[in-house]
């Protein structure tokens, strides 16, 4: 086990570590880096996943944009990928 040093807290996350129980401060912050490093790996893992489906929507709309049938499904297709890389505009 390694011990902490020493840690510069803000105003509130001093008032909140000081009212925390004596004896379990220690394993509060080592339950807290290691749930907050599987939460950055868990959200670095979903942002890739949604690059691949805005890739993969947007291979769907070049497929089918020019058949008039496909058109309304394509704009509905497009808006999904407003603000992404992939977002492209056409009559």
């Amino acid at each position: 086990m390694t011990q902490l040093i020493s840690a510069t807290l803000s105003k509130e996350a001093a008032e909140i570590y000081n009212n925390w129980e004596k004896q379990t401060k220690s394993k509060k912050i080592s339950g807290l880096i290691v749930s907050n490093d599987a939460l950055h790996l868990r959200m670095d893992a979903m942002s890739k996943q949604i690059n691949l489906k805005n890739i993969q929507i947007a291979r769907v709309i070049w497929e089918l944009k020019d058949n008039p049938i496909h058109k309304s499904l394509c704009t509905d297709l497009n808006e999904l990928l407003i603000g992404t890389i992939h977002y492209q505009y056409w009559e």
